[in-house]
């Protein structure tokens, strides 16, 4: 008896998992899901701050709690499960450019954001009248 509980159990994770998936991809057509295990955040905003909190070399624990303090909630995570990539971007905010991902969960719908410290904005790099 206890054999065909452990099989059913087994069973009824893989199913789970693989459900999740599905549910991922049929989010946004096309998407590929993927199996995440990243800090992602409410806002683009909250994820800016929290990849610029990294890159001025605060350790992940540090850089969330200072994020979460400053909105007044759990705002930014760690997120195992499976996601699809909604949305990309690049932004300038405050002369730093950051890449953007809003990620869509598959156990809720719920969007999620992440981002990556590129370099500071340097307007003087960009070349004009090409």
């Amino acid at each position: 008896m206890p054999t065909k509980l452990i099989l059913a159990a087994i069973a009824g994770l893989l199913f789970a998992t693989h459900s999740f998936a599905d549910r991922a991809a049929a989010l946004v057509p096309g998407a590929v899901p993927q199996k995440l295990n990243a800090i992602l955040c409410e806002t683009e905003d909250q994820a800016m701050t929290l990849a610029s909190t990294l890159a001025s070399g605060q350790t992940e624990p540090m850089a969330i709690n200072r994020v979460n303090k400053a909105a007044g909630a759990e705002v930014c995570g760690r997120y195992i499960g499976y996601a699809v990539v909604e949305i990309e971007k690049t932004t300038n905010r405050n002369g730093g450019l950051f890449m953007l991902a809003g990620l869509r969960f598959a156990e809720d719908g719920r969007l999620g954001w992440t981002a990556d410290w590129v370099a500071p904005f340097n307007s003087l790099g960009l070349a004009r009248g090409t």
